[in-house]
């Protein structure tokens, strides 16, 4: 009996044919798999608008201060005082981060050691004093929360009212999902933007711009 086979040139046809889909189909999965972790980003950063939100509501429209030194002179960081309002410490992972640092916990506020994928705006949330809402032009258009790189724990400073390109690239992420960032704004709305619209034309960062 004779036995058929495949020769040679079909089986580097198929191969070949395996090769081309491979490298059509995995780009797509890619980007279906970043979008949806840009999905889990901004469910996260939605739960933490609403958490803001609560807390502005108890404290006489006043934000959470950015840090400060309690009497024992432990590190209270904005992210403990928003916590209990969330009580989910997923809530602060941004899940296409990969390498979290992490605050210290503070047990006196019920809060664990808290990822810090997410940094706040230093202009509305500084050290020992926080600004509040009714003083603000547009709490629509200000940034509260945005994603930051690991080490930078404010991505915006009193000094850069207008972050130039090179402060951006230092201090927040800009591009992490999909050639933009989701972000935080002071009426505790969050919002996907394009990289580089967070800065221009219209000043996203200043809590006194009208």
């Amino acid at each position: 009996m004779r036995r058929n086979g495949f020769t040679l040139i079909e089986l580097l046809v198929v191969i070949a044919i395996i090769a081309i889909l491979a490298a059509i189909l995995f780009p797509v999965f890619a980007r279906a798999r970043e979008n949806a972790r840009k999905s889990t980003c901004q469910s996260n950063l939605k739960q933490m608008g609403l958490a803001i939100m609560q807390y502005v509501q108890d404290y006489s429209e006043t934000y959470p201060i950015g840090g400060m030194l309690d009497t024992k002179g432990v590190q209270i960081h904005w992210r403990h005082l928003v916590y209990p309002y969330v009580k989910n410490e997923g809530v602060f992972k941004c899940p296409s981060m990969g390498t979290y640092s992490y605050t210290a916990a503070h047990p006196a506020l019920g809060a664990p050691a808290l990822a810090g994928s997410y940094g706040c705006n230093y202009l509305v949330m500084r050290w020992n004093v926080a600004s509040d809402m009714p003083s603000m032009p547009r709490p629509a258009d200000c940034v509260a929360v945005a994603e930051r790189r690991t080490g930078a724990d404010w991505p915006a400073y009193p000094s850069n009212q207008v972050p130039d390109p090179s402060y951006v690239a230092d201090g927040i992420v800009s591009d992490r999902h999909m050639e933009g960032a989701n972000y935080i704004f002071c009426d505790g709305h969050a919002k996907w933007l394009r990289h580089g619209t967070d800065v221009t034309p219209l000043n996203l960062w200043d809590p006194n711009k009208k």
